[in-house]
């Protein structure tokens, strides 16, 4: 769903992002929650949080994506709905 609005999103981004959330979810619930009261949140908050920074900072450090990429990425946001 990032790379819908950013098109700076990279392949290793997302993937990364994915795995870092998926897996913190599973701490947060069982590690995290448990132990600290005042941390007792729904865990899908603090793990779409930190793997939208993941996939920011993993994106900005890998290769930009390529031309024929950013160019079908400004096509299809530009279009207009089927109505």
């Amino acid at each position: 769903v990032f790379s819908l609005f950013w098109k700076r999103t990279t392949l290793a981004g997302a993937l990364t992002g994915m795995i870092i959330g998926g897996a913190l979810t599973f701490i947060w619930k069982y590690l995290v929650a448990p132990i600290h009261t005042l941390l007792n949140i729904y865990e899908l908050l603090p793990a779409f949080i930190i793997a939208s920074l993941v996939i920011v900072v993993v994106s900005l450090l890998g290769e930009q994506p390529s031309k024929e990429i950013q160019d079908e990425f400004d096509l299809v946001a530009s279009s207009t709905p089927i109505e």
